[in-house]
């Protein structure tokens, strides 16, 4: 969905059998009306075609980016020459009548463009000019910059193609100031000085990125040679927004930060003279300005949700006094809101998934609590449809992975579904967590199987005390370091769980070092995290022997299921086939799901589905049925 400049319509893509329909919604008098198409019709039986975004160019033009995959069922190595050439993205362009559909670049003939399968990426919406956009190309010679009509879908080449290329930073005008490109394994960022002479000011390598980086840019200033960027300079305890000096390669004071969080996203207005809004995780996602009226109707938007769901703003009007919604939170499943600011008036627009409606969600609440020396920490419980107050809950702990990762309130498939068998779900956040500056995060490291380990034991205590929880009815189940902690808790407190799940994980430290040292060499960046994270293997032998799972099976006393994808490159295969070979020679109950062909996380929702349902089938036969299930669910 997308707002035009004005705030009057909204254009929003309706998922049908077969197609899909581009719409205009009129908010002036709630007409609805059908624009154009794209479907199977439109490119054959063996392929599917989805319209995947939608943005306003000017108030009469709308861009609409079409994506065509394989059909169900159709391997990629089975399709013809000509029929491969129709995969990708492109991108069309059309009025808001509905008239004058165009695809854009579909009629040059530039040699940046042979092979180019991805032909829909927006790179400015060129904001003073009424007519182009640039776009990014990547063919067989490398990335290319095209500005491009969106009248006549013809485009002109701004930077010509390169293999080393990568991204380029434009200012207001679309002209390049930074070059980004990559090779040999690293990404080097080059800044323009006079003419065309390109100055490196920025190196890292390509496998020590995070997947939040501590420099990345947010969008140009009207200021020349300035950018903004979401950073955490040297010496800064946590991410904040920052406007960039390209030429002095400096970064100044923060324009925005907040003391508690790791600020995580931003957005530039269109003219470049201010940042129109910066978002944090504290429990939920919280939005704000530099507008303290803005930041005033933020609020009472969030108290609109009970403060429990994440508001995230999609798109806006010029003046942004008219905003799109997304919003989602573990009893808000995700939907689309209008909201008029003007009017402190919300309204909405749609649910993403319509089989939602009507549904019965759990509750969640925030729960802080106190480790047993003194640390302060938080985490989420998520109790069951119905059971606000219910007291003895069976409970399945579920700590994050990462384990520089954190959970907040969310609208989590997981959780939603442990819930919906009627079990509490908890999610610590732990000592190592990211989110809460550089001090908490590096206080994890070393203590893997210690502090961080205590911290999710001592949230159980908490809730057990409370008696939310039924200490005889606890299961645990992670995923990566969230599957180590959950063999970590077999382990080193087996008292406490009655049922292990782990995803992922590994359970000997010692060699997941090793993995981590043949993949990226001993003396890379990448070895060096994790020897932070974990102790350097000649000098703290004794303490990762000691906080290794798989050498500590004689201890376990709750049935394990894992679950590993066989082409993890992340955490090996190899470890869970190792755990399940010791369980299975001390005589421990433990089952081993390969997922064939599967990575470290982001599997097919097949076997996504195919996951959860086993999870669940396992915990139901280790500690019964959930809350408000008949009793019967339980022989």
């Amino acid at each position: 969905m997308a707002v035009s400049p004005s705030g009057r319509y909204i254009a929003a893509v309706v998922r049908r059998q077969g197609d899909d329909l581009l719409a205009l919604i009129d908010t002036g008098d709630g007409t609805l009306k059908g624009l154009t198409k794209v479907g199977r019709k439109d490119v054959g039986p063996r392929f599917e075609a989805r319209i995947t975004s939608v943005y306003w160019k000017n108030e009469d033009r709308i861009l609409f980016r079409s994506t065509v995959s394989p059909a169900d069922g159709v391997p990629t190595s089975r399709l013809a020459i000509q029929e491969y050439r129709k995969l990708g993205h492109r991108l069309f362009a059309v009025d808001r009548s509905g008239k004058n559909v165009v695809r854009l670049l579909a009629e040059n003939r530039n040699s940046e463009l042979d092979w180019a399968l991805d032909l829909g990426e927006i790179r400015s919406l060129l904001p003073r000019d009424p007519d182009h956009i640039l776009m990014l190309v990547d063919g067989t010679d490398g990335r290319s910059l095209f500005k491009v009509d969106v009248n006549t879908g013809l485009g002109e080449v701004v930077e010509h193609a390169s293999l080393a290329a990568w991204d380029w930073w434009l200012d207001l005008d679309g002209r390049p100031v930074v070059r980004v490109e990559v090779s040999n394994g690293s990404l080097r960022f080059y800044r323009r000085e006079d003419g065309d002479h390109w100055k490196k000011y920025y190196k890292v390598r390509l496998r020590e990125l995070k997947d939040q980086d501590d420099y990345e840019p947010l969008g140009p200033s009207d200021q020349p040679g300035k950018f903004y960027v979401l950073a955490r300079p040297e010496g800064a305890q946590r991410r904040g927004i920052y406007l960039y000096d390209l030429e002095h390669e400096s970064f100044g004071t923060a324009i925005a930060e907040n003391p508690e969080f790791d600020i995580f996203s931003g957005s530039v207005s269109r003219d470049g003279q201010k940042i129109l809004r910066y978002c944090y995780l504290a429990h939920v996602r919280i939005c704000e300005s530099q507008d303290g009226s803005l930041n005033a109707h933020m609020a009472s938007v969030r108290k609109f949700f009970k403060d429990s769901a994440n508001v995230y703003v999609v798109d806006g009007s010029d003046d942004d006094q008219t905003q799109l919604l997304y919003v989602e939170g573990p009893s808000d499943p995700p939907a689309y809101y209008w909201y008029q600011l003007q009017k402190n008036q919300i309204q909405r627009v749609g649910l993403v998934h319509d089989s939602m409606a009507d549904k019965l969600l759990p509750t969640a609440g925030t729960l802080p609590y106190t480790a047993h020396d003194g640390v302060k920490l938080t985490g989420y419980l998520t109790r069951p449809p119905a059971a606000e107050t219910a007291t003895l809950l069976p409970l399945i702990m579920m700590p994050h992975g990462g384990p520089e990762a954190r959970d907040y309130l969310a609208f989590d498939l997981y959780v939603q579904y442990f819930a919906s068998l009627g079990y509490a779900v908890f999610q610590p956040n732990f000592r190592g967590s990211d989110g809460f500056g550089r001090q908490f995060a590096e206080s994890g490291y070393g203590e893997w199987g210690h502090k961080m380990q205590d911290d999710i034991s001592d949230a159980l205590k908490v809730l057990v005390e409370q008696k939310v929880v039924d200490p005889a009815r606890v299961c645990i189940v992670g995923a990566s370091y969230g599957g180590y902690a959950a063999l970590a808790g077999a382990a080193f407190t087996p008292n406490l769980y009655k049922c292990v799940v782990s995803m992922s994980g590994p359970g000997d430290l010692a060699g997941f070092l090793q993995s981590r040292r043949k993949k990226y060499g001993a003396d890379s960046e990448v070895y060096s995290y994790w020897m932070k994270q974990i102790g350097d293997p000649q000098r703290d032998a004794v303490r990762i022997a000691a906080t290794s799972p798989l050498l500590h099976v004689d201890q376990i006393r709750a049935p394990i299921l894992l679950i590993h994808g066989d082409a993890d490159e992340i955490v090996p295969y190899q470890q869970s086939k190792d755990m399940k070979k010791a369980l299975d020679k001390s005589g421990r109950p433990t089952r081993l799901i390969t997922l064939e062909g599967e990575g470290h996380s982001g599997w097919t929702d097949e076997n996504e589905k195919m996951v959860m349902t086993e999870i669940g089938e396992f915990i139901k036969g280790q500690i019964g049925a959930g809350f408000g299930l008949p009793l019967e669910a339980n022989r």
